[in-house]
């Protein structure tokens, strides 16, 4: 079935006649065998009055500003972490002991754990990191505790808001065919479980979109064929918020059908005239169907010498804290009216 499968992505006729043919043959391969991702729950932060998760991606690059943006975590004080893809440039890690992975990811970010045992870092796969052996970072988590990286992709339901973390990669390259099978019909399978969360986040490498204001920059335009097929159908309309990297810059590129899409990408650099940062998502256990998120501008020429002060006081730009309330995304009919009519139905929450 898999190879009938690549057969029919490799024909030649019109890309849209291979979408069609993606989204008609994935429900018939939903039993190929049983994925090795399954749900994670952790419940330790349930007793905290307010739950801190950070986005960030596209890191491993060696760099000052990959230092700087460790550093600003740090800071941050963070609950947990999710690290949104191409963790070590240029071509992944061919092993736990690659030289590569301790240069340009470990002195990074190893910090960060030892300071706080009570920090776990999520990690997701991006393009760059399906260069050499993909594989070998559930070996680095398995080595170095408070690294999460159980499989390509998971669920961790931390005791209302879920994080859904998915491999893009495998509808950027078109010989993953496997892969993205795999994951596709497991996601199919998640569907109810999903549903069952308060608030839904879907974090990923690859975004929907370019970034708002920086369409087509890096060579990048925004997703397209079975990648966009893909978001469309599965995480766009169906999560609460999608987090991406892929594009070197921080951005709200608003929402489409009830899901609002945020772009995390400014881990090891910056597009020109950009500012880097990374997605905070606030939310409080003993009210789970509220989330605020916000997107924290930094401002690199600002220099702390200790790194005790508060995170404010390195934050050139904090943008506001915009809050999603779960009932406004099931919206009542009257609500879907005000909607329609151009009216803000969440100045009434």
């Amino acid at each position: 079935m898999h190879l009938f499968f690549w057969i029919m992505l490799k024909m030649k006729s019109t890309q849209y006649l291979r979408y069609l043919l993606l989204l008609l043959f994935l429900p018939l391969l939903q039993n190929c065998g049983e994925p090795e991702a399954t749900v994670f729950e952790d419940n330790r932060l349930s007793e905290e009055e307010e739950v801190k998760l950070c986005f960030l991606g596209d890191l491993g690059r060696g760099t000052e500003m990959q230092q700087f943006m460790a550093e600003s975590l740090q800071r941050e004080n963070c609950h947990r972490i999710f690290f949104l893809g191409d963790l070590v440039y240029p071509k992944g890690i061919k092993s736990a002991g690659d030289t590569e992975l301790e240069d340009k990811f470990m002195k990074y970010y190893r910090p960060l754990v030892e300071a706080n045992p009570n920090l776990y870092i999520n990690l997701i796969l991006g393009n760059h990191d399906h260069k050499e052996d993909p594989s070998a970072w559930k070996d680095v988590a398995k080595e170095n505790p408070g690294f999460f990286f159980p499989h390509y992709y998971y669920m961790i339901d931390y005791g209302g808001l879920c994080v859904v973390a998915l491999d893009t990669s495998f509808y950027y390259y078109p010989k993953l065919v496997a892969e993205m099978t795999a994951q596709t019909n497991w996601l199919n399978r998640m569907q109810s479980r999903i549903n069952k969360c308060d608030v839904k986040i879907a974090a990923t490498h690859h975004p929907l979109k370019a970034g708002s204001g920086y369409q087509g920059s890096k060579d990048w335009g925004g997703s397209s064929g079975p990648l966009k097929v893909f978001l469309d159908t599965y995480v766009v309309g169906t999560f609460d918020l999608h987090i991406a990297g892929h594009v070197h810059a921080l951005a709200d590129d608003g929402k489409d059908d009830g899901t609002r899409l945020l772009i995390s990408g400014t881990g090891g650099e910056n597009l020109d005239d950009t500012k880097p940062g990374y997605v905070v998502i606030t939310w409080q256990p003993s009210n789970p169907k509220r989330v605020g998120y916000t997107l924290r501008r930094l401002d690199p020429e600002v220099v702390i010498e200790d790194i005790t002060p508060a995170p404010q006081e390195q934050q050139a730009e904090d943008e506001l804290e915009y809050f999603i309330n779960k009932r406004w995304v099931e919206a009542p009919w009257w609500a879907r009216i005000l909607s329609l009519l151009g009216i803000d139905v969440n100045r009434f929450n």
